[in-house]
């Protein structure tokens, strides 16, 4: 499933662009401390995906799709982490490591973040080491101070693959034991475990970090330990959103178990009876909650709490009744849908603004036809397999119109890249839009692209570089001459000029 979703999608502009050029600039150079994009400083993540790509292509060779691969790899993980976390937290529900990988693999939203090249599921299979660590830690036994090293194990895994981030999904449900663990630890014993945990992780950090803040110089060091962790809680820096935004989102982000009244009807008395539901609750409330206070977030900051949710609605399934067909909206919603899909496959739904590269239509009405089908089908089949079939349906559907229409050229930065890949080290300038590296990879640049902030600036760039080429948006780009070459490339109309013909005359 999720290698599907990887063939259906191009390379996805700002972000998967962006990580796979960090990860060529580390090829290139060799270092493996220090970041960069489009050949500056890159301080904006850390370094373990791009590790790990790298260390892919060491068997492969220098492959996107080898590379678009290591972050579904991590999902897989996520889904085998989630069923035996299952198997620990109930050990006499022999169904339970199942029906939690299949709950957490029937959420669209799990699916589509989790094939792609993103920090997500890396971080999400920290999170899950960590739960593992504190559930043996909250439940007695002898384990002891391995299960406290394991937890800063767990604190430096995340801090490599996304930042202190970490530290929000673990640190409420450690500190909020008393209400979910079944034997939690003396006060004495839980501050001494928590600082051996504590500094477990800072020494396994200290290995990448200190190099890399020795060598840097003070601007560096303030952009990498400030403005990248601290200034996004205070707001300002990216992704600001109201506090009530994650929560708006829920009915989509637990899609399609959220939309079954038959199993929130236990909810209540599970929390009650069930310290192991309990904890699954800490720990999916209190990352929603942390994070609707935090000004900086998006949706995918949650996936680390979807394993959370798919063991919470897999418990609530073991109970007597729930199993049975029927008791649920998400195939009513898959049907919606379709609806839209089959509306704008036949014309009724006008296709423009976003919608204009949603040509040639007929994608979109066989997409809508096959994904009504199997929401008609779900209407009939058992709990566990009409949420399987509706959840995984809708990510397909959505996903089987890209590869078919104009969507996927547009967004393919290849096509781009395949004009400008021959002026490498003849000069590329790019102006009229802020520049992610969106070409760096898919073009296998080696030099830097420039980017003049105004006309005078790339007059200049342009008598330094007289074979050099420009690109950027018709309407913004401030470029009087008529573009060599036009195409449509992430919603926006782009144009291509030699850099001789952005020459201002003397």
């Amino acid at each position: 499933m999720l290698f599907a979703l990887v063939l259906a999608r191009p390379l996805l502009p700002i972000d998967e662009t962006r990580y796979l050029d960090v990860a060529w600039e580390m090829r290139l150079s060799g270092d493996w401390l220090h970041l960069t994009r489009n050949f500056e400083t890159y301080t904006h993540k850390p370094p373990l995906l791009f590790w790990l790509i790298n260390l892919v292509w060491l068997v492969t060779g220098v492959s996107e799709l080898a590379a678009r691969l290591v972050g579904p790899a991590c999902a897989l993980g996520v889904v085998a982490g989630t069923a035996a976390l299952a198997r620990r937290l109930w050990p006499d529900d022999a169904g339970a490591p199942l029906r939690a990988a299949a709950v957490l693999a029937a959420f669209p939203v799990f699916l589509i973040y989790g094939s792609a090249t993103m920090f997500d599921a890396l971080l999400t299979l920290a999170v899950l080491l960590g739960m593992a660590a504190l559930w043996r830690i909250g439940s007695g036994g002898t384990a002891g101070r391995r299960d406290w090293v394991l937890l800063g194990a767990a604190f430096a895994l995340g801090t490599y693959a996304k930042g202190p981030v970490i530290l929000v999904h673990l640190l409420p449900v450690l500190l909020l034991i008393r209400l979910w663990a079944p034997a939690p630890p003396a006060p004495r014993a839980l501050l001494r475990g928590t600082g051996l945990a504590i500094a477990t992780g800072l020494a396994l950090v200290a290995l990448w970090l200190v190099p890399v803040l020795v060598t840097g110089d003070a601007a560096f060091r303030h952009e990498l330990l400030w403005t990248q962790s601290a200034a996004r809680v205070g707001g300002g820096l990216a992704h600001d959103r109201p506090p009530w935004f994650l929560a708006a989102l829920l009915p989509l982000l637990l899609f399609p178990w959220a939309w079954s009244w038959r199993l929130w009807r236990g909810f209540g008395a599970a929390l009650a009876a069930d310290r192991a539901a309990r904890f699954a609750a800490v720990w999916a409330l209190s990352g929603l909650v942390v994070f609707s206070l935090i000004s900086g977030k998006q949706a995918h900051y949650l996936v680390p709490e979807f394993p959370a949710a798919a063991l919470l609605f897999a418990r609530l399934l073991a109970a007597p009744g729930k199993t049975a067909p029927g008791g649920s909206l998400a195939p009513v919603v898959a049907l919606a849908v379709a609806a839209v899909l089959i509306a704008a496959g036949l014309g009724v739904v006008p296709l423009e603004g976003d919608l204009a590269d949603l040509v040639p239509a007929w994608p979109a009405l066989a997409a809508g036809a096959a994904l009504a089908a199997a929401a008609l089908a779900a209407l009939r089949l058992p709990a566990l397999a009409a949420h399987l079939v509706t959840g995984m349906g809708l990510a397909l559907a959505l996903h089987a119109v890209i590869p078919m229409t104009a969507l996927h050229a547009t967004h393919d930065s290849h096509v781009l890249a395949e004009l400008l890949a021959p002026h490498d080290g003849r000069g590329i300038a790019v102006v009229g839009m802020p520049y992610n590296a969106e070409f760096n990879f898919a073009a296998r640049l080696r030099e830097k692209v420039a980017t003049p902030a105004d006309a005078a600036a790339l007059a200049d760039w342009a008598r330094a570089h007289p074979g050099g080429i420009v690109t950027g948006p018709v309407a913004t780009a401030g470029i009087a001459a008529p573009p060599a070459a036009r195409l449509r490339y992430n919603r926006r109309d782009m144009g291509v000029w030699p850099a001789a013909a952005v020459i201002a005359p003397e």
